[in-house]
């Protein structure tokens, strides 16, 4: 299934960009703060839901190679049933932290729900690029420009690559209010594509290099617009409990850091565990690129590092949505200075 905005031309984008910023961020701030405390949990312990992502890799590496053990961390962790953008109303009731994106948390925190980044993770770099934004040669685009009052299809109007895009589209000053969006899966949208539904799609690495390859017209990694080094993943907690657990917190980026280091010297091995709680196998595997990482082992480095990513990614959405604003200071432990 997939759906599609039906809203006039020229008021599309941010009418659903409201809708989507204001009943997320409602839904969030009833699931954080309007239940009752979970449990209590040992003081060395983080309860974790992820993606079936390759960003997701160092967390179940350091699980299964002993880091979080080395550095006196006790991770539980579950792979999410829901998007990224809904598993953060998990944070404070069943899980302590979770995967995310700067759009989503932006859109959280502009409406006062109490989330926070505690560190990045995967980036997408000119060495190891992460998503691309293919065409139909039936379309006849073949730059960014061309959009102009096309179809395109998108993993999610609120996430980072979405608005990567919107990024890139806004300096090559096309009007995305003319743009039609249909959302789809990240396997189905080449499947939306090869059947001409949409013009181009947003993808992600490998799906983004089969669709180019299967006719597509690679139109580029929107990332780039962002900059040559981009977080495309970030980790975030419930303010409180991250002001709390500082220490834990750094020992747990610790951990994550040291997980990303064997990444890198244990490619194959690497590979197979990201199979064990993808399913990703056989080809498919063996295109799909691991991503750099970056994760703050002190509160200095991630006072810097998320400083400038969060700031980069507010002026984004001041340009190219009608998200509530905010202030750094508010996406960020109380500690990280």
């Amino acid at each position: 299934m997939f759906a599609s905005t039906t809203s006039r031309p020229g008021s599309r984008l941010r009418v659903r960009s409201a809708l989507a910023s204001g009943v997320f961020a409602l839904a969030l701030f009833l699931a954080v703060s309007g239940v009752r405390p979970a449990m209590a949990q040992s003081d060395n312990t983080v309860r974790v839901t992820i993606q079936r992502a390759t960003t997701a890799l160092p967390l179940v590496v350091a699980d299964k190679k002993g880091f979080f053990t080395k550095n006196n961390v006790a991770v539980k962790w579950s792979v999410s049933q829901v998007q990224i953008s809904d598993s953060i109303a998990t944070l404070g009731r069943q899980f302590d932290v979770t995967m995310g994106t700067q759009p989503a948390v932006i859109a959280a925190v502009g409406q006062g729900v109490p989330i926070v980044v505690i560190t990045g993770g995967g980036l997408d770099t000119k060495k190891v690029q992460t998503s691309d934004i293919v065409a139909s040669k039936a379309s006849g685009v073949t730059s960014f420009k061309q959009l102009k009052g096309k179809t395109v299809g998108t993993l999610t109007l609120t996430g980072n690559i979405h608005y990567a895009l919107l990024n890139v589209l806004h300096k090559e000053g096309v009007d995305i209010k003319s743009i039609r969006w249909v959302s789809g899966t990240v396997p189905q949208l080449p499947d939306l594509l090869k059947a001409g539904r949409v013009d181009a799609i947003e993808e992600i690495e490998p799906f983004a290099t089969s669709a180019a390859s299967a006719g597509g017209v690679s139109l580029g990694d929107p990332f780039r617009s962002v900059g040559d080094r981009a977080y495309i993943g970030i980790w975030l907690a419930q303010r409180q409990w991250a002001d709390d657990h500082k220490d834990l917190v750094l020992r747990f980026n610790t951990a994550l850091s040291e997980a990303s280091a064997w990444i890198v010297q244990n490619h194959d091995e690497a590979k197979q565990i990201l199979s064990s709680y993808t399913g990703l196998k056989g080809p498919v595997l063996d295109r799909v690129p691991i991503p750099e990482f970056h994760f703050s082992t002190t509160a200095a480095d991630l006072a810097s590092e998320q400083h400038r990513d969060l700031g980069t990614w507010i002026e984004i959405l001041k340009k190219t949505s009608d998200f509530p604003p905010v202030k750094l200071g508010d996406m960020m432990p109380s500690w990280a200075k």
